[in-house]
């Protein structure tokens, strides 16, 4: 965990440098990067000594959230899909590129869909429950703009607020392919 957890910090230090983003920013990212990080270790530690035990009807809620994300993505609206993100979330992009906020997240995803992805499915690896904070991993499959499945994976960190499980933080990531052999 800390190689990763050093890597991560070198990442961000480099990226803030380069864009010249406020302290503010900075630790905002730092802490989700730790979050991020740190979170299934200690979510694991938790349950290992008894304290959280995941209601597996809070884990149905969670995937049934997981395919109403794959529902809204392919009935592309924007809008209705922005809605499963809390209004201050933050959304690093498979291309490196942070989004702030709910409405860049629905200008993303409408720039999406503008630019031809489509298709989505999405299937549920793990998900994990600790009161009113959870997070899960999933696969996705889309259908890029040239017709071909572009996959990858995401990692939610999801808070429970007015009974709905909301996304705090995301991190998504693409398959990308490996070279032919020579």
């Amino acid at each position: 965990m800390v190689p990763s957890l050093a890597l991560i910090l070198i990442a961000l230090n480099r990226q803030t440098s380069r864009s010249n983003e406020t302290r503010e920013t900075t630790m905002k990212h730092l802490a989700s990067m730790t979050l991020i990080a740190a979170g299934p270790a200690l979510a694991v530690a938790l349950t290992q000594s008894g304290a959280a035990l995941a209601n597996p009807d809070e884990r149905q809620a969670i995937d049934d959230r997981l395919q109403q994300y794959e529902a809204r993505f392919n009935e592309e609206d924007a809008v209705a899909l922005s809605e499963l993100f809390d209004e201050e979330v933050v959304y690093y992009g498979p291309l490196g590129k942070i989004f702030e906020g709910r409405a860049a997240v629905e200008e993303r995803y409408r720039q999406n869909f503008e630019a031809g992805f489509s298709d989505m499915t999405v299937e549920t690896i793990e998900i994990e429950v600790i009161g009113d904070t959870a997070w899960d991993i999933a696969r996705y499959t889309i259908t890029n703009p040239q017709g071909e499945p572009l996959e990858g994976y995401h990692l939610a960190i999801l808070e429970k607020v007015d009974g709905d499980w909301i996304v705090q933080r995301t991190l998504v990531n693409a398959v990308i392919p490996e070279p032919p052999a020579q």
